[in-house]
């Protein structure tokens, strides 16, 4: 009896190994490694932000944090109920009408001049990744079979909660391009995306989406990885520059980039910022809630979306700190701050739309 328990876990566990394996990806080489070594942004063997960002801050080191993550009690780090959602069928929304959809923590459906984009989707709940990042309930309301046709997938880098296996193994057939940040474009073609529809980009490229679009490829302040290999793809933040300019920042902490973004490409319609998953312990590689205000000032925006929170727990604030923190800040700024649930249709062109506060 102890004999065959032991042969179940060990398939379970080779079982378990092969899965992280596959859904880690694969590494740059070949081609798409000379492009990395190439860039601008590549110095000793790996990726690195224009400033100095070191990924832990103050006294507690890696272990400390993961100890006080795994282990220590903070009180309302998940949502006692259900997240309040507004799911809407993706697939009815006509073409010719320009939305913005939040599908949970940094996914995002954006449809503008006929053109659909989706961003960083992570849309399953699977073996491996729910070993150590598990949605809220109600957060995950949205699957692969949900998502449209889409023109261009858009990863803004490679960390999990960014770039889910499954999700994009399961929209294979939906997808016309692949856009991503350099040496990304590794993991899609291990994965068995045709190379020709992938587009590896590095900060200050672009792509002419129609005559009327460009997609801008811009920088950020993060870091990369997977299972292996720290840093050996880039990260990055995005512009859909056309009618109407949308920025999407990605992950990234604080830095004079939103002051340029903002003098470069002024009249930005909406931009989606990342506000979740901070620590003082990691303030350089996302932005901390006393920055945010901050960095909205600088980009000068009309509206503001924030995103990367309510779904997981991935930082030791409570769910609900990031928009009670925004929502305090916004009052009286000359920018919007939205507040949709998960699933509730952004109208690009109606400045007026207002929402609720939901949680």
């Amino acid at each position: 009896m102890l004999y065959a328990g032991l042969i179940i876990l060990l398939m379970i566990a080779g079982w378990l190994g092969r899965m992280f394996w596959i859904a880690s990806g694969r590494l740059p080489d070949g081609e798409r490694l000379a492009k990395c070594e190439q860039s601008s942004q590549w110095h000793d063997k790996e990726f690195a932000n224009k400033e100095y960002t070191p990924q832990l801050t103050g006294d507690e080191g890696f272990l400390s944090q993961m100890w006080k993550f795994l282990f220590v009690k903070i009180e309302n780090l998940k949502p006692s109920s259900a997240i309040p959602t507004a799911k809407h069928a993706l697939k009815d929304i006509p073409r010719d009408q320009d939305v913005c959809v939040w599908l949970g923590h940094s996914s995002l459906y954006i449809q503008t001049q006929g053109v659909r984009f989706l961003f960083d989707p992570v849309l399953t709940s699977q073996l491996p990744v729910t070993l150590f990042m598990r949605p809220f309930k109600g957060a995950d309301v949205y699957t692969p079979d949900d998502i449209p046709e889409v023109d261009y997938l858009i990863i803004t880098h490679d960390h999990w909660d960014h770039l889910d296996y499954e999700t994009v193994k399961a929209l294979k057939p939906k997808v016309s391009q692949v856009v991503c940040s350099l040496g990304i474009g590794s993991h899609f073609e291990y994965w068995g995306y045709d190379p020709s529809r992938i587009h590896d980009m590095d900060w200050g490229d672009s792509i002419a989406v129609r005559d009327d679009m460009v997609l801008r490829c811009l920088p950020s302040r993060h870091f990369s990885g997977r299972l292996f290999g720290r840093n050996k793809t880039l990260w990055a933040s995005y512009l859909i520059d056309g009618s109407q300019r949308i920025f999407i920042s990605g992950d990234g902490g604080y830095d004079g980039r939103f002051a340029q973004f903002g003098a470069q490409y002024p009249d930005i319609v909406l931009a989606i910022m990342e506000n979740g998953q901070y620590d003082a312990g990691w303030c350089h590689i996302h932005t901390m809630p006393d920055e945010l205000p901050q960095a909205i000032d600088e980009l000068s925006p009309k509206r503001v979306l924030t995103y990367h929170n309510s779904k997981y727990a991935l930082a030791n604030h409570t769910w609900n700190e990031p928009l009670d923190s925004i929502y305090e800040h916004a009052a009286g700024k000359s920018w919007q701050l939205l507040t949709p649930r998960i699933g509730e249709l952004i109208h690009l062109r109606e400045e007026s739309q207002t929402f609720t506060k939901w949680w």
